[in-house]
């Protein structure tokens, strides 16, 4: 039943994945309007999705599943960073040793996790998913950032990593959790309607980029598919042993392991482009992962669950 549910909401994402190519291919959406539109996903819906997430009911027993499952995905993460070192050891190319590093890191958690998790369990699933997605946000800009660099220096990287709008709606979403403050319902009116927004938002930008970046190119990169096989793959399948051995309730061992086989971050490319890397690559391994992770999130969900 729930991998029907799933399926289902793979299929969704995809349609409006497809739309958003459209536009983009068509030119009725350009630059100036996946700007817009990325503006509004990461600033004020994905945050919204996270608060609305935490709004719930506070339970001394889900704090500290949570808090279990946050060192989970710290140690998690830890071990993608060994898995990208092994992945890029054989590549000679140092930009592109870094976006295969990178790549196998870095989740495209907010864009497609959060809506998939929030598609499937509600708001009891994105607080799970908020415990994965957290870690992971934080190394995106202190590991990733930094391999990026390598010895450059940024202004304000740090702050900027504490202060971003997805961390903010962190804060405010834990605050709610703590305080059990009670919204008036106009506030909780606008939080569903801001997290109804964001699957629609994040695929139709998801969808654009692919058209921007070219599939044709992308489809042909051997050394792409070499990272990607390690970004769908075998993390995935190193999830479900995690969570297999720590026996987990089976809702929150699956929310883990769709996000093990969540595609790269669609910030890669961008960020490779401002602080350093190789951007065509790392925009191959964008779109690959995210047309075969449409494929690859169901058949290790299903795994898991036959298992």
């Amino acid at each position: 039943m729930i991998v029907g549910i799933l399926i289902n909401s793979i299929i969704l994402m995809a349609i409006i994945m497809c739309i958003g190519y459209y536009l983009r291919n068509k030119g009725i959406l350009n630059d100036d309007g996946e700007e817009a539109l990325t503006f509004l996903l990461v600033n004020i819906t994905t945050p919204a999705m996270v608060i609305n997430a935490m709004n719930i009911e506070f339970s001394f027993e889900q704090l500290k599943t949570g808090a279990v499952l946050l060192a989970i995905a710290i140690i998690f993460d830890l071990l993608l960073v060994l898995l990208g070192n092994i992945a890029a050891i054989k590549n000679k190319d140092i930009e592109k040793k870094k976006m295969i590093k990178y790549s196998i890191v870095m989740l495209n958690g907010g864009f497609m996790g959060f809506p998939l998790a929030y598609q499937i369990y509600g708001s009891e699933g994105m607080f799970y998913a908020t415990m994965f997605h957290t870690p992971n946000i934080i190394f995106m800009w202190t590991y990733g950032v930094s391999l990026l660099l390598g010895k450059k220096k940024i202004k304000n990287r740090y702050k900027f990593m504490l202060l971003n709008p997805g961390m903010l709606g962190i804060y405010l979403g834990l605050f709610l959790y703590f305080s059990q403050l009670q919204l008036p319902l106009f506030a909780t009116n606008l939080l569903d309607l801001l997290t109804n927004a964001t699957t629609f938002l994040s695929m139709l930008i998801i969808g654009s980029k692919i058209a921007t970046i070219g599939v044709k190119d992308s489809i042909v990169d051997k050394e792409a598919y070499s990272a990607s096989f390690f970004r769908l793959i075998v993390s995935p399948l190193l999830m479900i042993l995690i969570m297999k051995l720590l026996n987990f309730d089976e809702m929150i061992g699956q929310i883990y392991v769709m996000y093990a086989a969540l595609p790269v971050a669609v910030l890669m490319p961008i960020l490779a482009q401002k602080y350093g890397g190789d951007v065509i690559f790392g925009s191959k391994i964008v779109v690959i992962t995210h047309i075969i992770s449409l494929f690859t999130i169901p058949l290790f969900f299903w795994l898991f669950t036959v298992w």
